[in-house]
């Protein structure tokens, strides 16, 4: 018969504890293990009982759930920590995240989200609250976006494509100027700006970026 999981909870409420006590009795493959009302306590309990999963508040006294789910995870890896919380917010569940947290659960939740979120822990999978996942998922493309590094080439003008097109295609800053009715100090002005843009400091490099644009092909 396989071993029921084993389940610590930590928080400084004694109502939420038992709560959340009987919400596993009814499920022989869980059992509590032990329970801890501060989060030096907690620490101890578990190097004392190695749970599996710690149930963790955010909020106790003496040691708060983020600096003891860091704890845990530097100490005991192989436990998965579900951050149980009151803070809607996202910026408490990216702490969280941050610290090692396998899930993050609101207090206010259904008593069967809990359950969920342990099922997906006890499988290796991450969970959040529905309330936060979305602003998390958000947050997390906008950071996707800002970290893309902006393709230089964007950053030219129609103009400057124009006379880069020109440029690989072999015409002088003459014949530039001629074709698009422009001096020719305007057409290396245009230069000079084209190659600051894409960060090439001659010829050769910048015929290459054309190439590989597309705008002209190679020989």
């Amino acid at each position: 018969m396989k071993k029921p999981i084993k389940v610590f909870i930590a928080d400084d409420h004694p109502v939420l504890r038992s709560g959340i006590r009987s919400l596993f009795a009814p499920f022989p493959e869980y059992t509590v293990a032990g329970e801890a009302d501060n989060g030096l306590t907690a620490l101890r309990e578990i190097a004392n009982l190695k749970p599996d999963i710690v149930i963790m508040d955010i909020t106790m006294p003496d040691l708060d759930g983020i600096v003891a789910t860091k704890r845990v995870m530097e100490e005991f890896p192989e436990t998965k920590v579900i951050i149980l919380s009151m803070h809607a917010d996202v910026f408490h569940a990216i702490d969280a995240f941050r610290a090692g947290a396998m899930a993050y659960v609101l207090k206010d939740s259904a008593t069967d989200e809990l359950l969920k979120a342990v099922a997906k822990v006890s499988s290796g999978s991450k969970y959040a609250s529905p309330a936060v996942s979305e602003e998390l998922f958000n947050d997390f493309v906008d950071i996707i976006k800002k970290d893309q590094s902006q393709d230089p080439f964007d950053s030219l003008s129609a103009r400057e494509k124009e006379i880069l097109k020109l440029i690989a295609d072999g015409s002088t800053s003459k014949m530039i100027a001629d074709k698009l009715f422009i001096s020719v100090s305007t057409v290396k002005s245009h230069r000079n700006n084209i190659m600051k843009k894409l960060k090439v400091n001659d010829m050769a490099n910048l015929i290459k970026i054309a190439i590989k644009k597309g705008m002209v092909k190679p020989d």
